[in-house]
């Protein structure tokens, strides 16, 4: 890969590209800021962790922190700066704490929520936490391995349009997930725009007047890279 100092100094060097270059400006990389959490992790994440040279940054100390002491968290911080640990610690934690704790994880694309399953894949595993745990739960799955992700996951992954079909099912299918359910992650919450975020909008609400015919009040935590006034957005998103 050509480092950008070098790809600068060649387009500038082409005829048909002089003078299209007005102004360069060089910003020094900001210090490394770490932080602390207000309670250690269970030994096996800090071990985990600790085995893949992982320091928490100052946003992923403040995020587990909020979501520990039960408040609804934003995260909103620039590509490859560690999100997902924001809220898969803190879950995982609880899961380890109550085995009966469920968390329903909401990606906008199959893709996202795939990626994700592959990556709790591999820190359950590293973790040594049983598989069966955590489970995608969309078209693409077949009907066996469903009952046996509604059985038995505590972590399901999904997307707005698998649960707008799953919703009218939640009362009987779901009845185990959603008595327990301690979160609800939404991640790349910057696509919920147009009549895509307006719909989904109306399909979370939908869920909490399910949820709160168990009596359960979960703990909603969003993030997002790109995205202005977060906390603006999220409460017109979530309600």
């Amino acid at each position: 890969m050509v480092d950008f100092e070098t790809f600068l100094k060649f387009i500038k060097s082409q005829d048909y590209y002089r003078d299209q270059i007005f102004h360069v400006e060089h910003i020094p990389e900001s210090k490394v800021q770490y932080g602390d959490l207000e309670k250690p992790l269970r030994k096996r994440l800090q071990r985990w962790l600790d085995n893949n040279d992982i320091k928490l940054w100052r946003h992923q100390a403040e995020a587990i922190n909020s979501i520990r002491n039960k408040k609804n968290t934003v995260t909103v911080t620039s590509t490859a700066s560690g999100k997902s640990l924001c809220y898969n610690l803190p879950v995982i934690e609880s899961i380890l704490e109550d085995p009966i704790n469920t968390a329903l994880y909401l990606f906008p694309t199959k893709a996202l929520a795939r990626d994700q399953f592959d990556k709790l894949s591999k820190l359950f595993e590293e973790t040594n936490i049983k598989q069966t745990r955590i489970g995608v739960y969309d078209g693409d799955v077949e009907p066996q391995e469903k009952r046996q992700i509604l059985d038995n996951a505590n972590i399901i992954i999904t997307n707005p349009y698998g649960l707008h079909f799953y919703l009218p099912w939640f009362k009987k299918k779901w009845n185990r997930i959603c008595k327990n359910l301690k979160y609800i992650v939404l991640d790349e919450i910057h696509t919920y725009r147009g009549i895509f975020g307006s719909n989904f909008a109306l399909l979370l609400r939908r869920l909490k007047r399910i949820l709160k015919t168990y009596n359960v009040k979960p703990i909603w935590i969003l993030s997002s890279a790109t995205i202005y006034n977060a906390k603006f957005f999220c409460e017109k998103l979530v309600g």
